[in-house]
């Protein structure tokens, strides 16, 4: 009612003043002005963006970056050149059977890199190792994956185009110098001529490494990786059809097991980083099925508001990570086989439990909060797993969450030393049965490596930093290093299920200042909500004025009980940035590293600012 009365309260004097009209009028013709230069000033921002990836210091903190990406094309290159000079001057080919064979030989590269890329259990170890993780830049691997992955497709299109385009003889077709790694598709007529093609090949004996196997290879090889590609889009994995992602990505199975039969010399490549990748994968197979690694089971559920729920899982006796680390986790009574990525919101120094937090917006999400939203009283204590509605009573559980956190560390406690008895009620399905693939390691492994962190998370790109933040309450003493944690939101309920864990965070640090008038602040919060956008509200000053009254007087904020001020509408970053670099006592721009996890349009804005800053990026990707 406060917010409504001061936000009449305004317009009404507005009103009374004649000025609410001019006001508006005043507004638009700024909005068009505001447009018509910001499309003038556009080709001077693209030029400033280049400029800036042009600079010393782009260079200085991309150079693992700019070698890894120089090595990968001059090895690419190395490759062409030999193909090239070996064709030309040893088997006098044709030029589009060198431009043919050149692909293949790519592919045989590339198609083998592609695996280096994803071996999750090699990438950990690199991460966890300061020097090597300077070195080689592990933080693009999922990114470098998908450039590596266009590259296959290009090259298999070129390498369909030259053979396409090849007028050869019957005699050139089967005896010459067209092997089996470049025989996709042929030139045809017609379709007749087609066919009789198709099975003369298949009666041939002596092509590829398994005799006459190779045209049928190759059009199930094209046909695999056409279906991967496209379900590979950022419109399929971000627009709720993640499993369509995922089980479509398994074709990499059949897909290396077709290219070794199709391609003579394609297992030479393949052998080293295949060996690597299966051992990884027998590991997790071996872990994920280990009730002292990855099988366990949920012990609490708490449904948060704004379709978030929070899992918090029986910790295994041998399972340890660091903050910001993921997990993959499969609930088999909701889906046997499905597993999916979320990060672990809780400390590593909790030892007993791990917590992960998941906002139904997928398919398999959704499902996952229903079931346990819709288990009714009898079912949640024949499985053994306590159900809090923190949608339903926030004010309530807000208020005895400390007391539930507690009482849940003690009866994990009690479950530790009936270890035997808790096996076997996994085993005979009494539990609520969770595995837990992981944990794989991210960037946010840095965060207590740097001097002035700059956490920023988008909606449910928080959740990094929920792990972050727990162990860094429970340290803090240790640490000198200073933190911002940027949350930028739509909604101010979005950040209930978070607000437990900020308030407890700010009463220990003001407890802590208490005591050590000597010591800083190494935490500060700036909380953004946008849902009421600067149009809509006159410029948002009736709500700030309401807001700083309501907190002079009640000590706290309105929306969200902090003694830190929640802002409106989206944040300028330049002026956050340069805050950080400004005033006395400031940090320096190479002391501070900004962690972002969220939107992608969101990261652009921020990458670029922190570009200009000369501030070190990590943004956290899956």
């Amino acid at each position: 009612m406060i917010l409504h009365y001061f936000n009449a309260f305004a317009n009404l004097r507005l009103v009374q003043n004649g000025t609410l009209g001019l006001y508006l009028i005043h507004r638009q013709k700024k909005n068009k002005i505001r447009q018509a230069f910001s499309s003038c000033c556009c080709k001077r921002e693209n030029f400033e963006q280049q400029k800036n990836k042009l600079s010393i210091h782009y260079i200085t903190d991309n150079l693992s970056r700019i070698m890894m990406l120089i090595l990968y094309i001059l090895i690419n290159i190395s490759l062409l050149i030999y193909v090239t000079i070996y064709r030309v001057t040893t088997t006098k080919s044709h030029g589009l059977v060198v431009v043919a064979r050149i692909c293949g030989m790519l592919l045989n590269f590339n198609c083998a890199f592609i695996i280096v890329l994803m071996l999750r259990q090699t990438i950990l170890l690199i991460r966890s190792n300061r020097a090597l993780r300077k070195l080689i830049p592990v933080d693009d691997h999922i990114d470098f994956h998908g450039v590596v992955g266009r590259v296959i497709i290009a090259l298999v299109f070129s390498t369909c185009y030259c053979t396409h385009s090849i007028y050869c003889s019957d005699d050139e077709l089967f005896h010459g110098d067209i092997s089996s790694n470049e025989i996709f598709l042929w030139k045809y007529s017609n379709l007749v001529t087609f066919v009789l093609l198709f099975f003369k090949f298949f009666m041939n004996l002596g092509i590829g490494w398994v005799n006459g196997f190779a045209p049928l290879s190759g059009i199930i090889l094209l046909l695999i990786l056409v279906t991967m590609a496209i379900c590979s889009m950022q419109w399929v994995r971000s627009g709720g059809h993640f499993g369509i992602f995922y089980w479509t990505h398994l074709l990499y199975l059949p897909f290396y097991v077709f290219l070794i039969l199709h391609a003579r010399d394609f297992w030479k490549w393949i052998v080293g980083p295949l060996s690597i990748f299966l051992l990884e994968k027998l590991y997790s197979i071996f872990a994920r099925y280990t009730s002292g690694i990855g099988r366990t089971f949920i012990h609490t559920v708490t449904i948060e508001q704004s379709n978030v729920i929070s899992l918090t899982i029986h910790r295994p006796k041998h399972f340890s990570f660091q903050p910001g680390d993921y997990v993959s986790i499969n609930l088999p009574r909701v889906a046997l086989y499905e597993y999916h990525p979320f990060t672990i919101s809780s400390a590593p120094e909790e030892t007993d439990l791990i917590r992960v937090h998941i906002q139904a917006v997928g398919n398999w999400t959704k499902r996952v909060y229903k079931r346990f939203d819709e288990m009714s009283d009898e079912e949640a204590l024949e499985n053994q797993v306590g159900i809090s509605h923190a949608d339903i009573h926030p004010q309530e559980f807000a208020a005895h969450a400390q007391n539930l956190e507690q009482t849940e560390i003690d009866e994990v406690e009690v479950e530790r030393i009936e270890n035997f008895r808790t096996e076997s009620d996994v085993r005979e399905g009494k539990r609520e049965p969770i595995f837990v693939k992981g944990p794989y390691s991210s960037c946010a492994r840095y965060v207590f490596d740097c001097k002035h962190v700059v956490l920023i998370g988008g909606g449910i790109g928080v959740t990094p930093y929920a792990s972050i933040l727990s162990s860094l309450m429970a340290q803090f003493c240790a640490s000198s290093i200073i933190f911002d944690f940027v949350w930028v939101n739509r909604d101010y309920k979005n950040f209930e299920w978070f607000l437990n864990l900020l308030r407890q965070f700010e009463q220990e640090q003001e407890n802590y200042l208490a005591l050590n008038p000597n010591e800083k602040r190494f935490l500060d919060l700036h909380l953004y909500f946008t849902g009421i956008k600067h149009e809509d509200n006159i410029g948002n000053a009736p709500l700030e004025l309401a807001t700083r009254v309501f907190a002079q007087v009640a000590g706290h904020d309105i929306f969200t009980s902090l003694k830190s001020k929640t802002n409106f509408g989206r944040p300028s970053w330049e002026k956050i940035f340069n805050r950080f670099i400004s005033g006395e006592n400031a940090s320096t721009s190479r002391d501070v590293s900004v962690f972002f996890c969220g939107p992608s349009s969101m990261g652009e804005a921020i990458k670029r600012e922190s570009a200009i800053c000369h501030f070190r990026y990590f943004e956290e990707k899956f």
